[in-house]
């Protein structure tokens, strides 16, 4: 049980959900953005906030090659430590003329648990060196190669908001792959609904509702055979998907995560937003 919530986790946080660029579109975001979320669990009379979770972002040169670092960083909260103490960093460096994964790093301990993973790429992106330490087994090296770009499960989140999101409202579903520890995840996205959603600490937004689904290759899979997966945007005892709701102005942020667990439910909120490309569009207006 607890290994499962140790990678539920991580998955959530990086819900906050690859073409190999944005379509030709300009980005959504910018060096300089930071976005803070805090995560609350449901179950029966329990309504609490658990862990907060910040993104911060900026360019920078590395290796020579102009990237946008994405600095990540989670905790629980001051009731959830008493419980068990929780902390996540992540380190991701993606390219800013096409998104493709450059360097990926990740620490997170669980009381006495820890786990360390190095990640480099190829200058495509599909080829994946990975390294990955833990407290409870010996330092794994894997190699994964692909035909499309491999991401890390983190810096998938801005691919996300960089996709032609229009075309996903059209019909068009997205399909990514995306690192974490030696597993690789297929990630598929779907348009729900557009909504008007409360947000505690911003207002009433206007949002588009997706559902994303996300799902573990077996060890035995190939990554450059063609992955099949139907979805649907609703929990019908299959894959149960975590669901986005993204503003549909300039920034596309995700102001607004959920997704139901084995016992009970956990949501994210945005509760504060400093450096958008454009301001949050209120319900409304």
């Amino acid at each position: 049980m607890k290994r499962f919530r140790i990678t539920l986790l991580s998955l959530l946080f990086a819900a906050v959900l690859f073409p190999s660029a944005a379509n030709g579109q300009e980005l959504p975001f910018a060096g300089g953005e930071n976005l803070s979320y805090k995560m609350r669990y449901k179950w029966g009379v329990i309504n609490a906030d658990v862990a907060k979770l910040d993104f911060n972002i900026k360019e920078e040169t590395y290796n020579g090659v102009p990237c946008f670092r994405l600095v990540t960083r989670g905790a629980t909260s001051n009731l959830a430590a008493s419980l068990v103490k929780v902390s996540y960093s992540y380190d991701s460096r993606f390219r800013t003329d096409n998104l493709v994964p450059v360097a990926f790093s990740r620490h997170q301990t669980e009381g006495s648990y820890w786990a360390k993973n190095q990640y480099d790429w190829n200058s495509a992106g599909t080829r994946l060196h990975a390294v990955v330490t833990k407290s409870t087994r010996p330092k794994r090296d894997s190699l994964f190669t692909a035909k499309s770009v491999i991401h890390d499960i983190i810096s998938t989140i801005y691919v996300i908001r960089a996709a032609d999101l229009d075309a996903v409202k059209k019909g068009k579903g997205l399909h990514y792959l995306a690192a974490l520890d030696c597993n690789i995840y297929d990630i598929n996205v779907a348009y729900v609904a557009s909504e008007e959603k409360k947000v505690p600490d911003v207002g009433m937004v206007d949002t588009d509702k997706y559902a994303m689904y996300i799902h573990m290759r077996s060890g035995g899979e190939r990554l450059d055979k063609e992955y099949s997966f139907s979805i649907s945007t609703q929990e019908d005892g299959g894959v149960t998907p975590i669901y986005l709701w993204i503003t549909p102005d300039e920034s596309h942020v995700i102001v607004s995560f959920s997704t139901a667990i084995a016992v009970g439910r956990v949501e994210g909120r945005l509760v504060s937003a400093s450096g958008l490309k454009a301001p949050l569009k209120k319900a409304g207006r």
